[in-house]
């Protein structure tokens, strides 16, 4: 096995390679099947490769970079982010899902009937007819428990689950401690966890705020305002930041790009639509 796979002791893969930091799922009539998933490591490799030589292109917003000719992963990238109609994303908000996403097509096409692929957080799900998940929702991403857990199934057409928020491993510019969203795929996921986590920003004297550069000066949004720290809000501020991430999340579902989407402020917790998926 290579120096960057690590078989864990249930059957899983973990995959520590550059930026990535992926625990791989794949299974068959129940099965564990490593070594699919340590298979799938060159095609880790050469998505990072492909993503890096488009970086110039996928560091720019919508309006600044001419996208059409891109291909490959970087193209699916830049279509998640186009599909939510936010100017202020660039591609790169859909790294790690398009990168889970083309991972788990590998591995399903190859006979898997149950994969997971978690690229940090970032979930890309393929299921079989037959085959069901459980997953637990995190209300924090900065610590605490599961706040429920719900059961995933193949009819579902769920793809994609990804998680943006305060605490998490990219800049937000929003308050939502956690925001999930489940899409068919895990690059739309990943783009509308993102959006939507920004739209709930809410203007309070408890939440700090300053350009992302001074955070990280390599950010792709550096000149953006991102939110640096968050003081306890009041009841009323986090039900109208948790209004704002619902109303975007009923915005994304009805351009087809989400199936049900989860915030949560400080404990305030809101979803949309409110039945979609019963808990486990």
């Amino acid at each position: 096995m290579s120096e960057f796979l690590q078989a864990l002791p249930d059957g899983r893969v973990f995959v520590d390679y550059g930026p990535t930091s992926m625990v791989i799922t794949a299974r068959r009539a129940g099965a564990p099947c490593p070594e699919l998933a340590e298979a799938a490591f060159p095609l880790i490799q050469s998505s990072l490769e492909e993503i890096a030589q488009a970086l110039p292109i996928l560091r720019q917003y919508p309006k600044d970079g001419d996208f059409s000719a891109l291909e490959g992963l970087p193209r699916v990238m830049a279509e998640a982010v186009l599909s939510t109609g936010e100017p202020t994303l660039t591609p790169m908000a859909a790294v790690a899902g398009a990168v889970a996403d083309a991972v788990a097509d590998w591995i399903f096409a190859r006979g898997a009937d149950l994969v997971a692929v978690n690229n940090g957080g970032d979930v890309a799900l393929r299921l079989a007819e037959g085959q069901q998940l459980r997953m637990g929702i995190l209300p924090d991403l900065d610590g605490g428990g599961i706040s429920r857990i719900v059961t995933l199934r193949a009819e579902d057409g769920v793809g994609g689950v990804c998680t943006s928020g305060q605490g998490g491993r990219s800049l937000t510019r929003g308050v939502a401690s956690a925001v999930t969203v489940f899409s068919r795929r895990c690059a739309l996921a990943d783009a509308c966890a993102t959006h939507i986590a920004n739209c709930s920003y809410i203007d309070s004297p408890r939440v700090r705020v300053c350009p992302a550069g001074e955070l990280e000066p390599d950010s792709d949004i550096a000149e953006l305002t991102v939110v640096a720290a968050v003081a306890p809000l009041t009841g009323e501020e986090k039900a109208r930041a948790a209004a704002q991430a619902m109303a975007e999340a009923a915005r994304q579902h009805g351009r087809g790009n989400l199936l049900w989407c989860a915030a949560d402020i400080q404990g305030f917790r809101m979803q949309w639509p409110e039945e979609r998926f019963p808990e486990a």
